[in-house]
């Protein structure tokens, strides 16, 4: 056991995913791309990423509601683009990713829901990793995916109610410096839709998207690195979150990590890059 490790798993409030060279390989031959407004090439591709996406990710999340897409610069592009537009009361749950309440103050922290004001939630959740049953809310829902190609494939239920459903390759695939996401939507977006009419987002990173859709499995490099977690939280004494770069603990030790209740979330990124694996 390697105290340097523990330290650094105590000190670091953040998660992020380790360095993958298969996926930092693919990119190098993604070429910088621009087109000229107006071609219609840019609406091509975008179109192309959001077909393949929607059938890469349909065995965990069916999007057949969501008819509108656009690309954004990561989750926290989603979040800003969200909070620009939204004027009603909204709420999110203890533990969970705090930055749109950090931009807005106006969020309210909830340990389970009492209104029925709009409910932003992860899933996978930002506290531990998890996937969580969210059931049907009465609520409006803001759903933030971001988790989603850390993990195995599962089925994820969508409330009924969710207005808008949100993914990143930032997560996964350890592609936080491209940021490229993509956001669904029922009805079309206010600020976003005026955007995509015009052609205005990052045509390099959706041929990034597209690269790592076409090359990749949804679960690949889950699968790739899942023994390695499984050893570390042995290693360790953790427990494995479905986030294959996360484990959580309730272990004192941890305390000043813990996000919800006595649970602790741990970032395994670090020792993952120095382990080379």
């Amino acid at each position: 056991m390697n105290k340097t490790y523990k330290s650094i798993m105590k000190k670091n409030p953040w998660v992020q995913c380790p360095t993958i060279p298969q996926v930092e390989d693919l990119i190098r031959l993604v070429k910088i791309t621009n087109y000229t407004r107006g071609a219609n090439k840019a609406h091509k591709r975008l179109d192309h990423l959001e077909a393949t996406y929607r059938e890469w990710i349909s065995p965990i999340a069916d999007l057949s509601e969501f008819k509108h897409c656009y690309f954004v610069n990561g989750v926290t592009d989603a979040i800003n683009q969200w909070i620009a537009t939204e004027d009603r009361p909204w709420q999110y749950y203890q533990g969970d990713y705090e930055y749109a309440n950090m931009i807005s103050g106006r969020g309210e922290k909830v340990k389970y829901t009492t209104t029925s004001d709009v409910l932003y939630v992860s899933n996978p959740a930002c506290a531990t990793g998890n996937f969580i049953n969210l059931g049907n809310k009465p609520n409006p829902v803001i759903l933030d995916c971001a988790y989603l190609g850390s993990t195995a494939i599962q089925s994820m239920h969508i409330p009924k109610t969710t207005e808008q459903i949100w993914f990143s390759f930032s997560k996964g695939w350890g592609l936080i410096g491209q940021r490229a996401g993509l956001v669904f939507t029922k009805k079309p977006h206010k600020s976003l839709e005026p955007m995509k009419r015009v052609e205005a987002w990052n045509y390099t990173s959706v041929e990034i998207a597209i690269a790592i859709i076409e090359y990749f499995g949804l679960d690949d490099i889950y699968n790739l690195y899942r023994p390695k977690q499984l050893e570390i939280c042995e290693e360790y004494n953790l427990i494995p979150s479905d986030c294959f770069f996360i484990a959580n603990s309730t272990d004192e030790e941890y305390a000043v990590r813990r996000r919800k209740d006595s649970i602790a979330r741990l970032d395994l990124s670090y020792i993952m890059n120095a382990q080379n694996v």
